[in-house]
């Protein structure tokens, strides 16, 4: 088509159908984009370097991380291979065990039809998740209703489910996960495009991170009346945010309250206030990041994440914890730190979009993609895409049977199964702790 379907600083994005009649998304790199965005960011890492004594906050820092990321984003055949790990990552558990029923979509690209500057990937039919809102209204679903509750839960989990896979899992995760790049389609399935911007996390990172989050949930889950206990699950938060190589501001590097702050900050409940009286609003005089003199890179794009998943919960009122969500994927990092493990794409994984070569160049063996092995099929591919096929066809016919009911009958059943969600979160929040 003629007219993209989005347009941004670096590439637009038009809606094609390929000679076999796939429908798909073509993504076209801007003319002489490369040298002109390079630039900018040069002068503003000189810029930030000459100023850093008079900055608040380490922003030569943040410029050399996101200058790695534009690179990286300007060669689409770096981010075709990025899609690839990112399906890998999220159709995977922290374990590596494949899982057919991945929390969220990722589109990948489309065989050879890929350079440096053209990308042709899978279509992905959905709403931007910042107009969904404005799309649920024109349904009738006000915010604030049992109906909205239960879609932004939902979202929530896949979301969550996702990140703490790639996180924790793969180690390798979306670095740009704004709310224009996060797609709802039909029946609330949650899709993740825009692979340009990725960062692999090694694995000692991953367990210090783990460690991190595991910590901060202790420290959050800890009686307030037990000023002991309290006191030191603070401090051992405050220690592994050093350790983690943040720097605070002169002056405030022994300040316990404001490392514990800044992990809060990033890895705590939505709703929780800040030990020493700092602002959750990062904007706020008091806001602990503005007294953050570096930080590790790798924490600028997990911090747009956790940011992000926190943020979406304010907004629905949706109550968060990163500390439920991710805590056996925690545990389960910190006690396999030291195992071996081979990559999730290191195999013969086989995977591109309509069933094409993979990383490994081969064919897909897994009976999602359509693939076979040996020119055999195996009994438990064909088990599989039974039960793949019967679960598509439950869930249309309860869609269609739940579109049809009267809506007095719709919204209550849409209250229980809200109320069931937030017993099933209690219950597993509970054990966590």
């Amino acid at each position: 088509d003629e007219e993209p379907l989005g347009s941004a600083s670096i590439a637009q994005v038009h809606r094609a159908t390929l000679l076999d009649g796939r429908v798909v998304a073509v993504k076209l790199q801007r003319p002489n984009v490369e040298p002109k965005l390079l630039g900018d960011v040069a002068n503003l890492k000189r810029i930030s370097k000459a100023l850093a004594k008079s900055l608040p906050v380490d922003y030569y820092t943040v410029f050399c991380e996101l200058g790695d990321a534009l690179e990286r984003e300007l060669d689409f055949l770096a981010e075709a291979q990025a899609m690839k790990k990112i399906y890998m990552a999220v159709n995977h558990d922290n374990d590596g065990v494949a899982d057919s029923s991945a929390p969220v979509t990722v589109p990948l690209p489309v065989g050879e039809l890929v350079s440096k500057r053209v990308l042709v990937m899978d279509f992905v039919e959905g709403v931007p998740l910042n107009k969904l809102q404005e799309r649920m209204r024109e349904k009738g679903i006000e915010p604030g209703s049992a109906e909205a509750k239960l879609a932004g839960r939902r979202i929530l989990d896949s979301l969550s489910v996702a990140f703490g896979r790639m996180i924790f899992g793969a180690g390798f995760i979306h670095g740009d996960p704004h709310p224009g790049n996060i797609f709802i389609g039909e029946g609330g399935k949650v899709s993740l495009i825009d692979c340009g911007q990725f960062k692999a996390l090694p694995r000692p990172q991953r367990v210090q991170l783990a460690e991190l989050v595991l910590a901060v949930d202790a420290y959050q889950t800890t009686d307030d009346a037990d000023t002991n206990a309290k006191s030191a699950a603070l401090k051992k938060v405050a220690e592994l945010v050093r350790s983690f190589g943040v720097k605070l501001t002169e002056g405030k590097e022994d300040d316990d309250d404001l490392a514990c702050a800044v992990a809060l900050f990033l890895f705590g409940d939505a709703d929780r206030p800040l030990p020493g009286g700092y602002s959750t609003n990062e904007l706020s005089d008091d806001s602990p990041i503005k007294l953050v003199a570096s930080f590790p890179q790798e924490l600028v794009l997990l911090g747009r994440a956790t940011v992000l998943l926190k943020g979406i919960a304010k907004k629905l009122d949706v109550p968060f914890s990163l500390g439920g969500k991710w805590g056996d994927g925690c545990r389960l990092t910190v006690e396999a730190a030291s195992e071996p493990k081979l990559p999730l794409w290191g195999g013969d994984s086989g995977v591109a979009a309509g069933g094409g070569a993979g990383p490994s160049g081969g064919r897909s063996s897994s009976p999602s993609e359509g693939g076979v092995t040996g020119g055999k099929v195996r009994f438990g591919q064909v088990t599989e895409m039974l039960k793949l096929w019967g679960k598509g066809k439950t869930e249309r016919f309860l869609k269609r049977t739940v579109d049809t009911m009267p809506p007095k009958v719709r919204t209550r059943l849409v209250e229980l199964a809200l109320k069931r969600a937030e017993r099933k979160e209690a219950r597993t929040r509970r054990r966590g702790s």
